[in-house]
């Protein structure tokens, strides 16, 4: 009896009301993983701005040890620990974003799953579902070269000997 009934329809669509219900669930959970997206490229950017003030910060305060000692030094200023912590605090910060991000992903794939015969429908009037995993998985690929680079300066920016070496390094951190 059970197979000669018919799925309940929507007026204004013409799937079964299960689809319709998948369609709102994958588009709700999608709206919250591309809000989470945005909001890690934002902090990303902050931190981004705020790690490059404080790479010029260290820069200028050993730099001004270098001028004081005739060139190269082993010596640390005084006033090199504070700026060095704010970074390292910045630097994780990248990490975070990245491990978020990995997670987004992860729901992403979920969504992609739920969504089954209608991950070919169009969302945001831009993407199929697997555009946005797509992009999420490239995104990962990014953070991930681009926060090691942050920790790779973050570790060493401090130790540089010569002007030359903490001009790398904060141009690298840019």
């Amino acid at each position: 009896m059970a197979d000669s009934l018919t799925p309940v329809r929507l007026p204004d669509s013409q799937s079964p009301i299960k689809n319709d219900i998948n369609l709102v669930t994958c588009k709700t959970r999608l709206d919250a993983a591309v809000q989470e997206l945005q909001s890690g490229y934002a902090k990303w950017q902050l931190a981004q701005q705020r790690g490059t003030a404080l790479c010029y910060a260290i820069e200028a305060k050993k730099t001004r040890c270098f001028e004081k000692s005739n060139g190269e030094s082993d010596s640390y200023p005084d006033d090199l620990q504070l700026p060095c912590n704010k970074l390292a605090i910045i630097a994780s910060i990248f990490t975070d974003i990245t491990r978020n991000t990995r997670e987004t992903l992860r729901q992403l794939r979920g969504i992609t799953r739920l969504a089954g015969e209608a991950t070919d429908i169009i969302y945001y009037r831009s993407w199929q579902l697997r555009q946005f995993v797509a992009f999420a998985e490239e995104l990962i690929e990014r953070y991930e070269k681009e926060s090691s680079i942050k920790q790779r300066v973050m570790q060493n920016i401090a130790h540089c000997k010569q002007r030359s070496e903490l001009i790398a390094y904060t141009t690298a951190w840019e």
